[in-house]
C-alpha cells in the first residue's frame, strides 16, 4: 500500500484517450481505424490506389 506521500505515476508526453462511445469523434476514429486496417498506412494506400487506377484504365481500354 502507498502512503499519502508516495510518488505519482508519470504521465505520457502525448496521451491518446479514446473518445466517448457514440460521439462524432468516436465515429470518425472508428472510420479512420477501419480504413487503416483495410488499406494500411502511407505508401500502401498510394500503391493500392495506383494499382486500382491502372486496372480500371486497362479494363476500359480493353472493352472499348
Amino acid at each position: 500500500m502507498g502512503t499519502d506521500h508516495s510518488k505519482r505515476r508519470k504521465g505520457h508526453e502525448h496521451p491518446e484517450h479514446l473518445p466517448k462511445v457514440g460521439s462524432p469523434a468516436n465515429r470518425e476514429w472508428e472510420r479512420k481505424t477501419r480504413i487503416r486496417q483495410t488499406f494500411g498506412t502511407g505508401p500502401r494506400i498510394a500503391v493500392t490506389v495506383a494499382v486500382l487506377l491502372i486496372a480500371l484504365v486497362g479494363w476500359l481500354l480493353i472493352t472499348l
